[in-house]
């Protein structure tokens, strides 16, 4: 079927986000010619949900601009967001693997364009086996991280998780020239209070006595970290105390030594 003048413009701006999606960087030319004709522009505004929990997983997604967060929901409502997506990502990369239903509710938090492309089309991408090895790993990774942040959801006061959070927010963010160790903040307080599972008068308490201390100083949503060694104290206070112990090893440490 030929393409008129107007479905070839769509067409080569599909292309272009595509070539940004670290899931499909450096595939032949004619694959993602194959997946930007195969696949639809949508576009969320903030608030706008992509698809909520347990629909269908009949597509993948991928973020050309803006972002995304996954979000789980308690039964009082209260949100819990998860993981963040940002541009050049794929949403879930789970219905290359199986047809399993979504299990976290996805949101666009600012204006955000993404590319859907349907299972139907899947067969070009999962006969690939870089695609898949990169959907595996993509997935490991995930899984490491989830089970990172339930550890620390679980296991830690919410000094540890929002120090935690901060810092690896800081590592994604450009630093400033001078050097200081500043962190751009998320717009609210209710979408930071999400990501440390807490409620706000709690998240804004811990954040005043932070700045009562002069640990952290803040203007608008910068937060800049005035003390970063103790503020890796309070991320990570105790954390690998056994591993740092030499005589506490496993089972099968010592059987494989």
């Amino acid at each position: 079927m030929s393409l008129t003048p107007d479905d070839g413009v769509a067409v080569r701006r599909r292309r272009w986000g595509l070539d940004r999606c670290a899931l499909l960087r450096g595939l032949p030319a004619t694959l993602l010619e194959h997946i930007a004709r195969h696949s639809t522009e949508l576009n969320l505004e903030e608030g706008d949900a992509l698809f909520f929990k347990n629909d269908p997983s009949d597509f993948l997604a991928f973020v050309v601009h803006g972002r995304i967060y996954k979000l789980l929901y308690g039964p009082d409502g209260q949100e819990l967001i998860v993981d963040t997506i940002e541009s050049g990502e794929t949403v879930d990369e789970t219905p290359l693997l199986d047809t399993h239903s979504h299990t976290f509710t996805a949101v666009a938090y600012s204006p955000t364009r993404v590319l859907l492309f349907s299972r139907r089309h899947f067969p070009s991408l999962t006969s690939d086996p870089v695609v898949m090895d990169r959907a595996h790993v993509c997935l490991c990774l995930r899984l490491r991280h989830a089970v990172e942040s339930l550890e620390t959801m679980c296991l830690h006061r919410l000094e540890s998780r929002l120090a935690r959070y901060l810092l690896s927010l800081m590592n994604t963010q450009p630093r400033p020239r001078d050097g200081d160790f500043e962190v751009a903040l998320p717009p609210t307080q209710s979408i930071l209070a999400a990501m440390v599972n807490a409620s706000r008068p709690k998240l804004n308490a811990q954040l005043q006595t932070w700045h009562r201390s002069g640990l952290v100083s803040r203007k608008r949503n910068i937060l800049r970290i005035n003390d970063i060694d103790q503020f890796r104290c309070k991320a990570y206070l105790s954390r690998d105390t056994d591993r740092s112990n030499p005589q506490t090893r496993s089972t099968a440490a010592r059987r494989l030594a």
